[in-house]
């Protein structure tokens, strides 16, 4: 028998016995089916794992003093003091140090920041009316790590190094500025008024230059003013002196920049937040549950093999005399094994290729009732949570009929050794 025979005759046996066949063919459905969703979900959130933190920027890095953090938001004292017992900064970040990176190659902006007390009463005043806003930080890079920085619904998000003011939509519509007239709002006067717990208050005239699309009452402003509002906040002149920035922002040209720029700050003894490093530290996670969930799914078809070898043996028994009809007409012991094999193949192939499209229609399901429960919980994460990659698809359906081979070794082995003068007295 040629290799075209042997596999047209295995092909119409599959077709002989169809409920047999699909009963066999459904362990491997299911065991397809759980790879391919387990899988393809892992896929997609690696993507989104990628995709938002490529969003926020893994060109940017975080530089931190070492030591305590004096004068960091949430702090109670005046610089240099610690209500909690942290020891103190061991190192600031000067002025001297932010204009000589600024000169560093691959470089392409700094961001200084300043961050005032968690006890600090800020509002902000425009036509009479004053609306409690957070300061928000300028770096825009720290906090919720999964969300995308900001973008302007009017105006510009970049600062003057003096003077300027960027607000968010959501206390623009606290201070009673309709949508429709946020653009008219730009370039405009505002104050921002520091308050402490004994009713003093300094005001800060400041020009808006933006409004971000932010919902949060926050604001960001300009870094000579931060550090006028902490100077006054602490009663003092020299709050940049004594305590240098509280971190600093950096946009280096590229990624690979970024990490020569990380290696360079620690060598200068300071702290160094980078979001590559986070990216391969969930990527790493992310491939650890995918090998978790390839385990499971391939138990699954590992169970589905027993269906396969009955169904091989019963078809060797109902097609003993068969056997010995092809062995007396020439056929070899191997033909009769591979024959069968084939056969069992067929049936996983089967199993697989129906898996892998109920696994990739359920996954274009779940894709499309997702992001309506992200809307309703008002977080950021669009595009496919379920991702069938080529490679997935054709591993998938590998792997199955590989599986069907496993199940129909021994019943194939069984059939060729079969003698055929038994086989055609076979009843």
């Amino acid at each position: 028998m040629t290799l075209p025979d042997q596999i047209r005759t295995a092909v119409s046996n599959v077709g002989r016995r169809k409920m047999r066949s699909a009963l066999a063919s459904l362990g491997v459905v299911v065991g397809t089916l759980t790879i391919v969703i387990m899988v393809s979900l892992a896929s997609g959130v690696r993507q989104q794992i990628n995709r938002q933190f490529a969003s926020i920027g893994l060109d940017r890095l975080t530089v931190d003093p070492p030591g305590g953090g004096g004068g960091r938001r949430g702090g109670f004292g005046p610089p240099g003091f610690d209500f909690f017992g942290a020891t103190p900064r061991k190192k600031i970040i000067t002025a001297q140090d932010v204009a000589r990176w600024k000169q560093l190659p691959g470089v392409t902006q700094i961001i200084p920041e300043v961050n005032l007390p968690g006890s600090v009463g800020l509002e902000l005043k425009w036509n009479g009316t004053n609306q409690a806003v957070r300061l928000a930080e300028n770096g825009g890079m720290r906090g919720a790590f999964f969300q995308e920085l900001p973008s302007p619904v009017a105006g510009s998000l970049e600062l003057p190094e003096a003077g300027g003011i960027v607000i968010s939509q959501g206390a623009a519509q606290a201070l009673g500025i309709a949508s429709n007239n946020f653009a008219g709002t730009i370039g405009q006067s505002m104050a921002a008024v520091l308050r402490t717990s004994r009713g003093e208050t300094q005001s800060y005239p400041l020009r808006v230059q933006g409004i971000s699309q932010e919902h949060s009452r926050n604001i960001q402003v300009s870094i000579a003013d931060r550090i006028a509002m902490k100077n006054w906040w602490f009663n003092t002149t020299n709050t940049l002196e004594r305590e240098g920035y509280d971190s600093v922002t950096v946009r280096a040209a590229d990624v690979p920049r970024a990490s020569t720029l990380t290696a360079q700050f620690r060598q200068e003894g300071f702290q160094v937040q980078s979001l590559e490093i986070v990216v391969q530290i969930a990527n790493r996670i992310v491939t650890a549950v995918t090998v978790m969930f390839m385990l499971i799914g391939g138990i699954a078809l590992l169970v589905a093999t027993i269906g396969i070898a009955n169904t091989m043996v019963m078809a060797i028994y109902e097609r003993t005399r068969e056997i010995g009809i092809l062995k007396a007409m020439g056929a070899s012991s191997g033909e009769i094994r591979r024959m069968f094999m084939i056969e069992a193949g067929c049936i996983g192939l089967i199993g697989g290729v129906i898996g892998l499209l109920l696994g990739w229609l359920a996954g274009l399901g779940l894709d499309q009732v997702i992001p309506i429960y992200l809307r309703h919980r008002d977080l950021p994460m669009r595009g496919d949570f379920f991702v069938v990659t080529p490679a997935l698809a054709l591993g998938a359906i590998l792997f199955a009929t590989f599986i069907g081979l496993v199940a129909g070794l021994l019943p194939a082995q069984r059939a060729a050794k079969l003698d055929p003068l038994q086989a055609l007295r076979h009843e």
